[in-house]
C-alpha cells in the first residue's frame, strides 16, 4: 500500500475514533464513566463544530503537505528489523513529547502572544473527544510542525514507523480528550491520561503539560 493511502487510512481511523468516543461519552450506560459531566455546557453546536471541522480539514492538509514535501527526509524504504521499526517510533514520540512539553509549558502558557492562541483551546473546561480539534489554527500548525520536525531530526523512518508515529500521535490526542474514565483493560492507561488532561483544561495555571505520557511532568514537577 502506498504512503498516501496509509495516511488516508490513519486520518479516517482518527475520524472514526473521534466519532465513537463522542458517542460513548453520551451513551447512558457509560454515564458513570464520564470524568466530569457538563449538563450546562455552552460550547456546542454552531459555536463548536465549525472550528472543529475546519481544523480537521486543516490538519489533514498539513499532514499530507508535510509528508510529501519532506518525504525524502522522512521516509526510507530500506528493510529494517521489526524491533527497530517499533523502537525508532517510540524514540520519535518520546522526543516529540519532550519538546511539546516545553512548547506547551512555556510558549503556550507564559508567552503573551501564544498564550492568547492557546486560550482558545482552554475555553473547553472539561473536554470531549471533538474538543481535541477545538483550537486556534496556529496551535494546530505548531503541534504538527513540531511532530514532523522531530521525525526529520531522527529520520528517515521506515514507512511503518512513520505511519505508526503519525497514527499514535493522532489517536492519543483524541483519546486524552475523551472525557471518559474506563477502569478496565485496555482503557485503564488511556483513562489515566484523560483524567490528567481534564485537570489541565480546568485552568491556564495548571500542570500536566506533556501530550503523550506523564514522564516529563513527573520529571519536572508539573504533574497534578
Amino acid at each position: 500500500m502506498s504512503l498516501f493511502w496509509m495516511l488516508i487510512l490513519v486520518l479516517l481511523l482518527s475520524g472514526l475514533t473521534m466519532l465513537v468516543t463522542k458517542l460513548a461519552y453520551h451513551w447512558s450506560p457509560l454515564a458513570s464513566a464520564r470524568i466530569h459531566p457538563e449538563p450546562g455546557r455552552k460550547l456546542r453546536g454552531a459555536k463548536l463544530y465549525p472550528r472543529v471541522f475546519g481544523n480537521m480539514i486543516f490538519a489533514g492538509g498539513l499532514v499530507l503537505t508535510f509528508t510529501f514535501t519532506l518525504e525524502s527526509w522522512l521516509v526510507d524504504q530500506a528493510p529494517r528489523a521489526w524491533t527497530w521499526i517499533v523502537l525508532h517510533g517510540a524514540l520519535v514520540l518520546l522526543v516529540y513529547d519532550f519538546f511539546y512539553y516545553l512548547l506547551h509549558r512555556f510558549a503556550f502558557h507564559e508567552w503573551a502572544l501564544l498564550r492568547r492562541v492557546h486560550v482558545v483551546h482552554h475555553r473547553v473546561r472539561h473536554p470531549h473527544s471533538v474538543d481535541s480539534l477545538y483550537l486556534h489554527p496556529a496551535e494546530n500548525f505548531l503541534g504538527l510542525a513540531l511532530l514532523f520536525g522531530c521525525m526529520v531530526l531522527l529520520g528517515p523512518l521506515h514507512p511503518l514507523t512513520f505511519i505508526g508515529v503519525v497514527g499514535t500521535h493522532s489517536l492519543l490526542n483524541i483519546l486524552v480528550h475523551s472525557g471518559l474514565d474506563l477502569p478496565f483493560f485496555p482503557f485503564r492507561v488511556l483513562s489515566f491520561l484523560a483524567r490528567k488532561h481534564d485537570l489541565h483544561h480546568v485552568s491556564m495555571k495548571g500542570g500536566n503539560y506533556a501530550s503523550l505520557t506523564p514522564i516529563f511532568d513527573r520529571l519536572f514537577g508539573t504533574a497534578e
